[in-house]
């Protein structure tokens, strides 16, 4: 680049004054000049300090606290069996915490699920057989010798797969554990 060119295009010089440590104002023509919109003052709020909830560790302890009005369960208190009960040890709370659980979940399955028949649950078994070949199959084929490394893409889908294949063995082991505790029942089939 010859001195001339760099002269050129070099920014004129301004002369030393006392605005010289100011800072400068971009010089724009009024034909581009744009008015910016006025906005309207916003408040700046402070944000309030929470209280944060104290760890476990620093909670006070049990005997400590003087809030005991916390209702007992229905299930636990004896409501239900006409036996008073003031307090239960762990073994007690969680025999009780399993029928409960196990009462509630025969009650909910028989209240949503009705009219269940034998060619449902045939084909549910049928999805999951063909899903475990599906998973079976693309091993298999990632194992084929004479090709390369496994890519990840065929990795995604083997994982896809087994997880599918893993989600219907799980659905038919509930369906058979609902049967088998009487939460599902079968037209034609006798209650025993």
């Amino acid at each position: 680049m010859s001195l001339m060119t760099a002269t050129r295009f070099a920014p004129p010089r301004r002369e030393a004054s006392a605005d010289a440590d100011a800072p400068q104002k971009p010089v724009i023509s009024p034909a581009k000049a744009v008015r910016p919109a006025a906005r309207p003052p916003v408040a700046q709020t402070k944000p309030v300090a929470r209280q944060p909830e104290p760890l476990r560790a620093e909670r006070p302890e049990r005997s400590d606290r003087t809030d005991r009005t916390e209702p007992q369960a229905a299930w636990l208190s004896g409501q239900n069996t006409g036996l008073p009960r003031k307090s239960v040890n762990r073994q007690q709370l969680l025999r009780e915490l399993d029928g409960f659980q196990r009462q509630q979940f025969a009650s909910e399955a028989r209240k949503t699920v009705m009219d269940v028949s034998a060619r449902e649950i045939e084909s549910i078994v049928t999805i999951a057989a063909k899903l475990r070949g599906r998973y079976l199959a693309k091993l298999l084929d990632a194992g084929t010798s004479g090709r390369g490394p496994v890519t990840e893409g065929e990795m995604r889908e083997i994982a896809r797969c087994r997880e599918m294949y893993e989600e219907a063995r799980r659905g038919v082991d509930e369906l058979k554990q609902a049967l088998e505790q009487g939460e599902i029942v079968l037209q034609g089939m006798e209650n025993s």
